[in-house]
C-alpha cells in the first residue's frame, strides 16, 4: 500500500473536472481516488453526512459564528463532501491523504516539495497547499525548507480547502472535532483551534483553483445578507474569534515563544502563477 494517496472530491454531475484532475494529477507516483460528492440538489444526502437539519428553510443549517451570517446548505453540501474524502482515506489504509477539490491545479515543483515532505521526518498534522492568490505574503514563523516551497506555521493564515496534506490521525480528529459546526470547511480546516491539529502551510502555495465554472458561489452568495441582529450575538462572535486568533498563535509558535524571532512575510502566492496558469491551460487545449 503506497505511504500516501489522493482523494479527489467530484460530483457526478461534473466528469469533465474528474478528467481533468486525472490529466493533472494521474502521473504522479501516487494513487488517485475520487470520492463522490454529496450533492446540494439532493439535500437529504447532504443532510444525513453530518446529522445536520434545515434549521433556517428551504436553505439555511445555522449561524456561521465566525463569519456572522446564515449557513448555507451549499456550503454544508462541501463541509460534508471533505468529511467523505477524510473517511474514504482512513478506509484506504495510507498513511498520508492530499484531499483535493476537483479544480485544484498544481504548480511547478509541487511533486518534488511532496516527495523532500514525506522524507523531511517533520511531524505534522495538516499541510495546507491552497489559499487566495494574491500579490503580498503572511507573517509566518519558518518550519523547514522543502526546495520549491518553504513550510511555514502563520500567523495570519488563509482559508481555502482545494488542497491539503493530511495525516491518518489529524483525519480522525478532523471527524471527530467537526459534529455540527456551522462554519465553511475552507474556515475549519485552517483553525487549529477549532480542531486541535497543527497546522502548517507551504509557502509560496504548490497548488491553486482553476477558477472553472461553479454554481458554489451562486448558490451562497444570497445568504451573505441574512445577519443576525442581537447584540448578544457581536460579544459571542468577538469572543468566538478572539480565542481562535489566541489559539491560531499559540499553534505558530508551537511551544517556543523564541521562535517568534524569526517571523518574517512569507509569500503566499508564487510570483508567475499566471505564466503558470497559462501553460498549464495550453497542455489542456493541446
Amino acid at each position: 500500500m503506497s505511504e500516501l494517496g489522493f482523494f479527489t472530491i467530484n460530483l457526478d454531475r461534473s466528469p469533465h473536472r474528474w478528467a481533468e484532475i486525472q490529466r493533472l494529477f494521474g502521473a504522479m507516483p501516487w494513487p488517485l481516488e475520487r470520492v463522490k460528492a454529496v450533492d446540494v440538489r439532493k439535500p437529504d444526502d447532504v443532510l444525513a453526512v453530518r446529522g445536520q437539519t434545515l434549521t433556517m428553510p428551504p436553505n439555511g443549517i445555522g449561524w456561521n459564528p465566525l463569519r456572522h451570517r446564515m449557513f448555507a446548505l451549499v456550503e454544508e453540501a462541501c463541509f460534508a463532501s471533505h468529511m467523505l474524502a477524510l473517511r474514504a482515506f482512513l478506509a484506504s489504509g495510507h498513511d498520508h491523504a492530499v484531499i483535493l477539490e476537483d479544480d485544484a491545479v498544481p504548480l511547478d515543483g509541487y511533486a518534488e516539495t511532496m516527495r523532500r515532505l514525506l522524507a523531511s521526518g517533520v511531524a505534522f498534522d495538516i499541510v495546507k497547499m491552497e489559499g487566495l492568490v494574491r500579490s503580498g505574503g503572511r507573517l509566518s514563523v519558518p518550519v523547514a525548507d522543502l526546495g520549491a516551497a518553504k513550510l511555514v506555521r502563520s500567523l495570519r493564515p488563509s482559508s481555502g480547502g482545494a488542497g491539503y496534506l493530511v495525516t491518518r490521525k489529524a483525519a480522525e480528529q478532523l471527524l471527530a472535532r467537526a459534529g455540527k459546526l456551522a462554519v465553511p470547511v475552507d474556515d475549519f480546516i485552517s483553525n487549529p483551534g477549532l480542531h486541535g491539529c497543527d497546522v502548517m502551510h507551504t509557502s509560496p502555495w504548490l497548488i491553486v483553483q482553476a477558477g472553472a465554472d461553479t454554481t458554489m458561489g451562486e448558490l451562497r452568495t444570497p445568504h451573505r445578507h441574512v445577519k443576525r441582529r442581537d447584540p448578544f450575538h457581536f460579544l459571542q462572535q468577538g469572543l468566538v474569534r478572539g480565542t481562535l486568533r489566541l489559539k491560531l498563535w499559540l499553534n505558530a509558535v508551537h511551544g517556543s515563544p523564541l521562535s517568534l524571532l524569526k517571523v518574517y512575510t512569507a509569500p503566499w502566492s508564487p510570483a508567475d502563477v499566471s505564466q503558470q496558469m497559462r501553460r498549464l491551460a495550453a497542455g489542456a487545449a493541446a
